[in-house]
């Protein structure tokens, strides 16, 4: 049974309140943990104060180099900087819950907290992280692989979850809550439906048609920019010393198969990226067994490509950075001259975008009627 909508006026304005609100489940979560981390690295952060706990931005080479931005600070810098954050984020959710018991006032004050928490998420999730999650991500399919024929990789795994990236991963966590957190409060001061977003004022680029349309070029560009990465590195598992020198591919030498390995998965996102606007991302093509003919959850295909979008974001802004500081041929192998080497990974931050932005037009032509509040088409 959908919730009805209240309409009330407000001058000469209709306005659509649902009168039931009922967020999606990963969005009434998002403050617990928002809160769990705010406890958590509130106590972290003192005992960093006081040289105590387990410090993770220690500045090992790679680190020095810039890769990250905390490493380069002082250990009291930082606890001092997650002591603000922490001490931030408890009066970000003790805002919102005072609002919360106030529906109908306050709106500026919604908004105003509503683009601190989506500041704090933003900083917390795609500027502090660099290119380690990404890199972790990639390489546990290819360690699989190792592991399951028999290799020796026990050390790479300990590697790849070192407390440092682990560190980085609960922060990318935390982040992505207060930009839920954000999104919530952004819809009670919108008068928009909690699940859906839908209001009375809603634009007409989110139509299924609209969204079918500019979702297109989304998926476009963000199927194009892991081709053109991809291309490079699967050129140098080939011996092609493609926008690079032959010395950087000696220099190499057996890691840029492991790079060939990393364009492959490049490839198959771009290939499962395509699925946002083909009849297979909908419906399981006949070559799944068990699942053909059904349709595909929508969860399925918005989940891992927000969540890739995030981490393809933040370490597309460390490259960034490193380019524009000059740190980039410090942190790794190669010369500015070789070019291939650094700049597929310039692209990153439109890559993520656009693929946000094509995970959001899929689930803009796919969310059908809202149980909520009742708008929309059954589909």
């Amino acid at each position: 049974m959908s919730t009805p909508m209240e309409t009330t006026v407000k001058g000469d304005a209709r306005v659509l309140r649902p009168t039931l609100h009922s967020p999606p489940r990963w969005m009434r979560w998002a403050p617990y943990a928002a809160a769990a981390w705010s406890a958590v690295y509130l106590v972290q952060g003192i005992l960093w104060l006081n040289g105590r706990g387990n410090y993770p931005w220690y500045r090992d080479t790679r680190d020095t180099a810039g890769v990250n931005l905390l490493a380069g600070l002082e250990q009291r810098s930082v606890a001092l900087l997650v002591i603000g954050l922490a001490i931030a984020g408890l009066s970000v959710l003790g805002t919102m819950t005072v609002l919360a018991h106030r529906p109908g006032r306050g709106l500026g004050l919604q908004r105003v907290t509503a683009g601190v928490a989506a500041a704090m998420g933003f900083v917390m999730a795609m500027v502090v992280p660099d290119f380690r999650i990404l890199s972790t991500v990639a390489y546990l399919p290819i360690l699989t692989v190792m592991t399951i024929f028999g290799a020796d990789v026990g050390e790479l795994w300990s590697k790849q979850f070192s407390w440092p990236i682990v560190n980085l991963m609960i922060l990318t966590l935390a982040g992505a809550a207060f930009l839920a957190m954000a999104l919530s409060q952004w819809r009670l001061a919108a008068v928009a439906c909690q699940r859906c977003r839908r209001s009375d004022r809603s634009r007409g680029w989110t139509t299924p048609e609209s969204a079918a349309r500019w979702g297109r070029w989304a998926t476009g560009i963000a199927t194009a920019i892991p081709v053109g990465y991809a291309t490079t590195r699967i050129a140098w598992g080939l011996g092609i010393p493609l926008g690079v020198s032959q010395k950087l591919l000696d220099e190499l030498g057996n890691m840029r198969y492991v790079g060939a390995a990393l364009g492959l998965l490049g490839l198959g996102g771009a290939v499962l990226t395509v699925g946002l606007v083909r009849p297979w991302g909908e419906i399981w093509p006949r070559w799944v067994p068990r699942l053909r003919g059904r349709r595909v959850p929508v969860g399925v295909a918005v989940i891992p490509a927000f969540s890739v979008s995030f981490i393809v974001m933040s370490a597309g802004l460390m490259f960034i950075r490193l380019r524009l500081t000059g740190g980039i041929a410090d942190a790794f192998p190669g010369e500015i001259t070789d070019i291939a080497a650094w700049l597929p990974e310039m692209f990153w931050p439109v890559w993520s975008l656009s693929l946000a932005a094509a995970a959001y037009a899929y689930w803009l032509r796919r969310r059908g009627r809202c149980v909520t509040c009742g708008q929309g088409a059954t589909g």
